[in-house]
């Protein structure tokens, strides 16, 4: 899946690949990271780019999810999807009631597939979160998936090359 993905992206310079990936809802952090360090970057200069950019990612569906969902709703349009999407937020509804706003910073931090900044911020718009709150979540979730992402693929990296005697 990566080669296809790295082939997509052609000649594209190294930091905006970062910052493609890492706004992307498919791939987030845990794609962004990992494609700066195959293609030579530093961390240093990495992790700010994939921070920054799957935060702004999400910035709108804080904002627009309900309007535009109520919209679409009104309207007869993706109802499905809207009922979909509304009904994965709420699936998480007993583990945010029970502990808040660290419920979603910690779904947010969990770098696997269906988690990440984006289901975070749907589940922050679905339940109304204070927009400010909800942004201070997907930061800090944000923060720590790439902490967790860096340390395993140097984890990786350096089994591997112990694997292979090197």
């Amino acid at each position: 899946m990566w080669h296809s993905i790295f082939e997509a992206l052609g000649d594209l310079p190294p930091p905006l690949v970062v910052a493609l990936l890492s706004a992307l809802p498919v791939s987030e952090v845990r794609g962004g990271i990992p494609a700066g360090l195959l293609m030579g970057m530093p961390l240093w200069q990495i992790l700010p780019i994939a921070i920054v950019f799957n935060v702004l990612s999400v910035v709108p569906v804080i904002l627009w999810f309900n309007p535009a969902a109520d919209w679409l709703a009104e309207r007869g349009h993706l109802t499905w999807l809207v009922k979909k999407l509304r009904a994965r937020a709420m699936s998480k509804k007993a583990t945010v009631d029970k502990y808040g706003v660290y419920a979603v910073t910690l779904f947010v931090a969990i770098p696997l597939p269906m988690t990440g900044a984006w289901t975070g911020s749907l589940v922050a718009a679905v339940f109304k979160m204070e927009f400010w709150r909800a942004l201070a979540c997907m930061a800090g979730g944000v923060v720590i998936a790439s902490t967790i992402v860096s340390i395993l693929y140097s984890v990786g990296v350096w089994t591997a090359g112990a694997m292979n005697g090197g």
